[in-house]
């Protein structure tokens, strides 16, 4: 069990990284370029934001992975994690794909993708915040009442 928390924490991790250091991106330019070699698709419509394939295979490994793993949580737990995973890869994946084709047809600076963009970025801030919710009320479920307490000296 302690494993799969670890390996949370981790994905947890590399996804902040991503999101400071615009990871993804990189791996959406190295994805186009094999994808126009290849023939077998092109980076247009849904596919304008390329880095979705490479992590959309790769949430489906973890998905799999951790499929017994979430499943042995609680019952609340394993509702508000998968809740706060849906809700997250909507905004991450689904929007972005949406965004990626209304950039395509008509400009980053449409109204439509404005609000494409904003939904995305506000549906993954309440993912992630769902989240958070649910690793501390699984906290206090397994071990009680956590309390923090923050003590200032003066100089």
């Amino acid at each position: 069990m302690r494993c799969y928390w670890l390996g949370l924490a981790t994905i947890f991790l590399f996804l902040s990284l991503d999101e400071a250091f615009i990871i993804h991106e990189g791996l959406g330019d190295y994805t186009e370029k094999h994808i126009k070699t290849s023939g077998l698709l092109q980076a247009t419509g849904l596919l304008y934001f390329p880095w979705v394939l490479p992590y959309m295979v790769l949430t489906s490994i973890l998905g799999l992975l951790y499929f017994r793993f979430i499943f042995n949580l609680p019952r609340k737990t394993t509702i508000l994690l998968v809740s706060s995973a849906i809700i997250f890869l909507t905004g991450a994946v689904f929007f972005d794909m949406l965004g990626g084709k209304e950039a395509e047809l008509h400009g980053y600076y449409s109204i439509t993708y404005t609000v494409l963009y904003t939904l995305e970025e506000f549906l993954e801030m309440i993912g992630v915040v769902l989240l958070i919710y649910t690793l501390l009320d699984y906290i206090k479920q397994k071990f009680g009442t956590l309390c923090l307490s923050l003590e200032v000296k003066k100089p």
